[in-house]
């Protein structure tokens, strides 16, 4: 293959029905170069971080962004079936007859990993995009579609009830992880500062020798004020950055059905 075909003025790179050579030396440039990538092909899918899950064999849409996300979708629906956030670190290897592709990330530690028994198509692509998007999604709302998709901040997290009343006032959202340990979750939909870390922390204290000491508090919000990451960390506590615009694409679903649809029952 020549090496004009990969050449890094060149818009768009693609490949049809490659061999896995081929497909090695074009994923090896285009994530040097952060491409936007897409592959399809016949795949199984194994995820290992707070939890485990396992994805069958079976032809799939795998994205990867330039940022180190990366996106697994079936041939229907909306939501991808498995995902790495920005910050992913990927890697591309021959392991005899698969092309295996891994996304890792230091923290938490998580590892999704793709084995591609066959590929179809992949295209790898320089996009320019400088536009800005306008979103007016309130805080209610992203609550809402955190309740209904606690995955988004969490994998394996699962929602007990919205808004429970404390002393210091009302918790966001109360969840339990996947080892069965209750979740405190304060929602804001700016930039969040010390006040909202020390508004979670005294939600934790409320609570703590009343039910369990056993408890994480995850604060969730596009970014953070100079110095309240440091806070958070010296609390005891956690943060998840989640934009409005990705609460945005799950809230028309989410209106579609009743919250108590996707929320087990209290435990």
């Amino acid at each position: 293959m020549s090496s004009s075909k990969f050449s890094a003025r060149k818009k768009i790179w693609l490949l049809q029905s490659p061999t896995f050579e081929q497909a090695l030396q074009l994923l090896d440039k285009a994530i040097s170069q952060k491409r936007l990538i897409q592959m399809l092909g016949s795949c199984y899918v194994e995820y290992h971080g707070r939890a485990r899950s396992v994805l069958t064999e079976g032809e799939r849409l795998i994205i990867m962004k330039r940022d180190g996300a990366i996106l697994v979708h079936k041939e229907s629906g909306v939501e991808p079936v498995n995902w790495q956030p920005p910050g992913a670190t990927l890697k591309v290897t021959q392991e005899n007859d698969k092309l295996v592709l891994s996304a890792n990330r230091a923290k938490p530690r998580e590892t999704v990993r793709i084995d591609f028994s066959a590929i179809t198509m992949i295209s790898a692509s320089l996009i320019d995009d400088t536009g800005e998007l306008s979103m007016y999604l309130t805080e209610d709302e992203m609550q809402r579609v955190l309740s209904a998709n606690p995955d988004l901040i969490e994998l394996g997290l699962r929602t007990i009830r919205r808004e429970r009343h404390v002393a210091p006032g009302f918790i966001d959202i109360f969840a339990r992880d996947t080892q069965g340990r209750l979740v405190i979750i304060e929602v804001k939909r700016r930039r969040a500062d010390n006040e909202a870390a020390q508004q979670l922390h005294r939600y934790i204290k409320s609570l703590q020798g009343d039910e369990t000491a056993d408890l994480r508090g995850i604060l969730v919000a596009p970014s953070l004020t100079k110095g309240t990451h440091a806070l958070l960390q010296q609390l005891g506590l956690e943060y998840r950055k989640i934009e409005p615009q990705q609460c945005a694409i799950y809230l028309q679903e989410s209106d579609s059905r009743k919250l108590t649809d996707y929320f087990p029952e209290s435990q």
